[in-house]
């Protein structure tokens, strides 16, 4: 199955297939399936079994250089809020999820860390007024199997003015699914101004996946 260089080694055999799975993702309804299936392991799979560290590294990042804690921040691609965890333990005082998986949500709004689940597609127009956050954060949503660069020119409007945006992207994907570019035009634009933008590993085992990026809404 394809995507292998994608997975850190030394994993179990099944933690691994998931993983290749989720890659591999070609549509929106093999997204669904596959988060229906994983839901209620995907925290042992992630954490344990594949040493996923990328969540308490963005937050240490966020937590480094953005000034406040009681504005609402918009957890994208929530999944079972292993973001949230991290967000609540700086002092995050409003965390809202919004994922296309009611499955995972599910896991997420367990947790009591949440205000709200948001079930919205991104590629789609969010069902959020402007200028609702302070900031919009989301890890291991923006790589290979998953969404391109279109969402975010609706994560921008949805954040206040002097807002940031927060994420992960994986090499696999920066050029590919038009990261690097829409980045490029949202500066170009006036919309987002970078604050830091470091490589790094996304699981214990691995040094260099993606990128960890932190932009002030302008």
């Amino acid at each position: 199955m394809a995507h292998d260089e994608l997975i850190p080694q030394g994993v179990d055999e099944h933690d691994a297939d998931l993983l290749r799975r989720a890659y591999a993702l070609r549509d929106q309804a093999e997204g669904a399936e596959l988060y229906r299936e994983w839901a209620r392991t995907y925290d042992r799979t992630m954490l344990d079994g594949l040493g996923y560290r990328s969540p308490t590294r963005l937050t240490e990042q966020f937590a480094r250089l953005v000034p406040w804690r009681d504005q609402p921040v918009l957890d994208i691609g929530c999944g079972t809020g292993l973001l949230g965890v991290e967000l609540a333990a700086i002092g995050v005082t409003t965390i809202d999820g919004l994922d296309l998986s009611a499955s995972m949500m599910d896991e997420a709004m367990a947790r009591g860390l949440y205000r709200t689940a948001i079930a919205a597609d991104l590629l789609q127009p969010l069902p959020i007024a402007d200028a609702s956050y302070g900031a919009a954060i989301s890890t291991g949503t923006f790589t290979s199997g998953h969404l391109g660069a279109d969402c975010l020119d609706e994560i921008v409007r949805v954040l206040r003015r002097g807002g940031f945006l927060s994420c992960t992207v994986h090499h696999a994907v920066w050029d590919a699914l038009g990261f690097g570019e829409a980045f490029a035009r949202l500066e170009t634009a006036g919309d987002l101004a970078p604050v830091e933008i470091v490589e790094g590993g996304f699981y214990e085992t691995t040094t260099d996946d993606g990128r960890y990026c932190l932009y002030r809404r302008t």
